[in-house]
């Protein structure tokens, strides 16, 4: 019998990041991982089969949406959402063994991390911030070049794989820092009816007045509270997309009806995907160990 071949999962940055961390709490380590320069290429390797599902970071408690992750979504029809997971966002300044903060002069750091560590750069003025948009890979480049002048901002994950030094640990500006990731397939995953779910939309509406009312009206008509409202560029000059989540029970034939009124009231759109939610409480339930330990 031939062994069955991991799941090809595609993330943005080198390993070591908090996609990373995602990937684990999904599917555990028996993965193959395929690293990607951004968050357009995760988008792109798994709508052309170059990766079985794709990790992408939707949004944080502290800086809110991840517009690269929604832009990536709504760039490819195949793509669909097919699982979440919460991770907490612990970051960590790292360096080569033996460096002290008293030598750092300038830290890489992804924009999106820094706005969550700002009280701690803002006491610490004498320290440059260089934006690095793979912080797993600075953080490499950082073990490679031992220079005690630099360090990073990562992941105590990212410190253990490349044999960094924790100078400070979570500095981040809150203690409940969390970052909230989706898994994305070229094909929708069924769930067995009556699993805890989240369906996730997109739209675009006409520019009549009124014409977004109408399109949220279905949620309303039907009791069904709306979880998650985003806005987008829309592809042209001042318009825009909505994202629109949900929760209900797989199979509800209520959330069927919700959908099909709401994409029939829009311009244009589609469902981007139902997948199960996530339960920090319950064993066995996707992303259930994201925040332990």
């Amino acid at each position: 019998m031939s062994a069955v071949a991991p799941l090809r999962i595609a993330l943005q940055g080198e390993l070591g990041s908090f996609s990373d961390e995602a990937i684990q709490q999904l599917w555990g380590g028996d993965v193959e991982r395929r690293p990607c320069r951004d968050l357009a290429d995760v988008a792109s390797a798994v709508a052309a089969g170059e990766a079985d599902r794709g990790v992408l970071p939707l949004e944080n408690t502290i800086v809110g949406s991840i517009a690269g992750a929604h832009d990536a979504l709504s760039a490819d029809a195949r793509l669909a959402v097919v699982a979440e997971t919460v991770v907490a966002v612990r970051h960590c300044l790292l360096a080569a063994p033996g460096v002290t903060l008293d030598t750092v002069r300038s830290v890489f750091a992804h924009p999106v991390a820094l706005a969550q560590c700002s009280r701690f750069f803002a006491a610490h003025p004498e320290v440059d911030v260089s934006p690095a948009y793979d912080t797993a890979g600075a953080a490499l480049d950082v073990a490679r070049v031992a220079d005690p002048a630099l360090a990073v901002l990562a992941s105590r994950r990212a410190a253990q794989r490349y044999g960094l030094a924790i100078l400070r640990d979570d500095v981040e500006d809150r203690d409940d820092n969390q970052t909230r990731f989706i898994a994305v397939a070229a094909a929708p995953a069924p769930l067995p009816a009556g699993t805890p779910a989240r369906t996730m939309l997109v739209l675009r509406t006409s520019d009549d007045a009124g014409a977004l009312l109408a399109a949220l009206s279905p949620f309303a008509r039907h009791g069904t509270s709306i979880r998650r409202l985003e806005s987008r560029p829309g592809g042209a000059p001042w318009t825009y997309r909505f994202f629109i989540e949900f929760d209900h029970q797989a199979g509800d034939p209520v959330a069927d009806t919700v959908v099909r009124e709401v994409l029939a009231a829009a311009a244009e759109g589609r469902a981007i995907g139902t997948y199960p939610r996530w339960n920090p409480g319950r064993r066995g339930s996707i992303g259930w160990r994201a925040m332990s330990g």
